[in-house]
Order: C-alpha cells, then structure tokens, then sequence
C-alpha cells in the first residue's frame, strides 16, 4: 500500500514523497507476537518478556539480508504463506535454550548438532501454530533454503531470559478492508459553491490600473465561453449567456 510519508532532513519543512507501507493489521502481528511468547515460556517454563517491531515492505536488498545464512520455515496456509526465519545466533539461541543454555555463554560458532536442529525444528512447528491468526488453516509446514517474492517482514524480538529474534514474513499483504461507501443520496444536501470563469479579451495594463467597481469588460474572442469550477477543478465548459432572463451556462462538455 503507498503511503504518504516525508523525507528526513534537518529543516523544518520536509519533502513529501509516497513510499510502500504494510496494509498488514498491528493487531494482527500482536496475536502472533503474543502466542510465540507463550510458546517460548512453555518451553522456558519462564515467563517471556518479548517486543514488537513494525510490520514493513522490505526492499529487495533488504530481503537478501534477511535470509541470509537464516534457518527459515515456510507454512502454507488457507488465506496465504508465512515463513519463520531464524539467524544463526537466534535459531542456536532458542536450539540450546530447551537445555537450559545460553549461546551467550557458550560462544556459539558451530553448526547445531543433529540433536540441535531436531529440537529447533520442533520448536519451530509448535510456532507455526501462532501463524494461523495470518494464513488461516495450515496446509503444510517446511523447511525451506528461500523465501523469495515474499512481501511483509516484522519481527518479535525475545528480551528475558532468552535474548533472540524471531522474524515472521508474509508473502502477501493483506487487502485492505472495504468499509461503508457514501452514496450520492449521502451528500445530496451538502451546500458547494461553484464559479464560473469566463475568458475576456485582452485588456491594456494603464485600463486595469483604472477599473472601478460597476467597470464592463469585454469577453474574449471566442465569445461567451466558460468554465465552471470548484475549489480549482474544472467541472464543466460550455457557453454562457441569458436564458428566461437569467444567467445560464449552456454545457458542451465535462472537465
């Protein structure tokens, strides 16, 4: 979704620009944040203190970083496909958690043993469970080696007393949900207040230095032509004249 947004400067007046921005719902990312944490502390049998970072639209750049050297899941759901995507220190991180360890002490800079990475795998599945708010009913789970054309990234970042983060990608952005339409019967009693312009013909300066409230100008050499406008926005041109002794509009065309 384009959003409008302003570019970061020093000054006080900032350039606006459109950039792409998640339609995803934060309430959305909280429901997964928030059963991934309880995941965590059943396995910590600890409470989780866990943060929230923004739903975004990775640059392609910014997804080639992301996955990485990652350990990634792909789970494919009713409604669309999730993906969890571990980096090394945080897949070893939640890997040796479930031994009561920490690769803070241990200095991981190995490969997870087999044992490791059946448990990181486990793990992983039991998370998936927390996507199902996102991607509906689930169809399948794996690992996989790509993520590529997936669309939406945020991350759950794990606080106490494991230190990790988890990623979460969406490969679609949800649609944006229709609400109640306004209808012409809606605003049929709002009050506009259009003008109408008409072309004069050319004036010299030293007779407009001169004019004076009551002063009759010519009209322009196409005659009475005209315009209506609202607010700056042509709504229709035409020729204007006298019709039933009042002023008229007679209208050739739109815009």
């Amino acid at each position: 979704m384009r959003a409008l947004a302003f570019h970061r400067s020093g000054g006080r007046v900032r350039e606006a620009c459109f950039r792409e921005r998640s339609s995803l719902p934060i309430g959305a990312a909280c429901l997964v944040a928030n059963g991934i944490r309880e995941v965590i502390a059943g396995i910590m049998s600890a409470p989780v203190s866990a943060r929230l970072l923004e739903p975004v639209i990775p640059a392609p750049a910014a997804w080639s970083a992301i996955a990485r050297d990652a350990v990634m899941y792909r789970m494919r759901g009713t409604v669309t496909d999730a993906a969890i995507v571990l980096r090394p220190r945080d897949a070893a991180a939640i890997a040796v958690a479930a031994f009561g360890e920490r690769v803070a002490s241990l200095g991981l800079q190995r490969p997870l043993s087999p044992i490791e990475r059946d448990v990181l795998d486990r793990t992983a599945a039991t998370l998936a469970g927390s996507l199902t708010a996102l991607c509906g009913t689930r169809e399948s789970f794996e690992s996989v080696g790509s993520i590529v054309g997936f669309e939406t990234f945020f991350e759950i970042l794990l606080e106490r007393p494991i230190e990790a983060r988890i990623g979460i990608a969406i490969a679609r952005d949800p649609l944006p949900e229709a609400h109640g339409l306004l209808d012409i019967a809606d605003i049929g009693e709002v009050a506009l207040f259009p003008a109408l312009h008409l072309d004069l013909a050319a004036v010299e300066a030293a007779t407009l230095g001169r004019l004076e409230v009551g002063a009759f100008l010519p009209f322009g050499p196409s005659g009475s032509s005209a315009r209506l406008a609202l607010d700056g926005c042509t709504l229709a041109r035409g020729v204007c004249g006298v019709a039933n002794g009042r002023y008229c509009l007679a209208v050739q065309g739109a815009g």
